[in-house]
């Protein structure tokens, strides 16, 4: 397999990807991040052909996304993304976007690990058949980190596994925990504000037709936190910044 330090593709924001005020959602920026991301896997041979032979997979254990400026509906957004070499097991996946005029809007920080599926093990070394020469870093991050959460957080409804949420792993795709966030939050939130940032960290799947209570709470600097829990444990972490 040959590395390809870099991926590029563009994508036009259509209508069903933006709110009620034309603005992008934070989970479309992730879902073009997640394309790109695989196209260009793909481009370097790292396709699901391979990784059902070698019994891998990589898993998303933290990201964090920030906007520049909310881009509008009917923009072209050019992205690029760039992966970093293992460290401790953690791969690093940089995505850039920019508008027409070359400025950049919008930023995401992604933290990978590369599982065993049999074992359910993470892997320091990738198997023969997936070693990349990989570039030693790539020089942008964004922090990924979250404050302790908050004992006195109050209920927030829950989230069900539907069928339009969850992904080919069979559980709730990596990016729709960012609607999930945005959902629980005031809507009155919504008309004179937008995310400018927002950090997720993954922490067990929710399967198919299955359900996670969600807690909410407002932090001292203005962000919400939302939690979602399964088997009185969590599975996932938002931190949203509106601005």
């Amino acid at each position: 397999m040959d590395f390809i330090p870099d991926f590029t593709r563009s994508f036009f924001l259509f209508r069903h990807e933006a709110d009620f005020q034309g603005r992008m959602l934070p989970g479309a920026l992730l879902r073009f991040a997640q394309q790109v991301a695989t196209d260009h896997c793909n481009a370097m041979g790292l396709t699901d052909e391979v990784y059902a032979r070698t019994h891998t997979a990589f898993l998303l254990v933290r990201q964090t996304l920030e906007f520049y400026r909310v881009p509008h509906v009917d923009e072209t957004l050019r992205f690029v993304t760039l992966p970093e070499a293992p460290q401790r097991a953690t791969y690093k996946r940089i995505t850039l976007v920019t508008d027409a005029a070359g400025e950049e809007v919008a930023c995401v920080d992604s933290r990978w690990v590369l599982v065993d599926t049999e074992s359910r093990h993470i892997l320091r070394k990738a198997p023969p058949e997936m070693e990349l020469a990989w570039p030693v870093q790539v020089d942008r991050q964004l922090e990924v980190g979250l404050p302790a959460r908050p004992q006195d957080m109050e209920p927030a409804g829950e989230v069900l596994a539907r069928y339009t949420q969850c992904d080919m792993n069979g559980h709730v795709n990596n990016t729709r925990y960012a609607d999930v966030a945005c959902d629980v939050i005031p809507v009155e939130e919504w008309q004179n504000a937008a995310v400018r940032r927002m950090t997720i960290h993954y922490h067990k799947e929710i399967p198919l037709g299955q359900s996670a209570p969600l807690t909410r709470a407002r932090m001292e600097d203005g962000s919400w936190r939302i939690t979602g829990w399964r088997e009185n444990k969590p599975c996932f972490d938002v931190q949203l910044w509106l601005g």
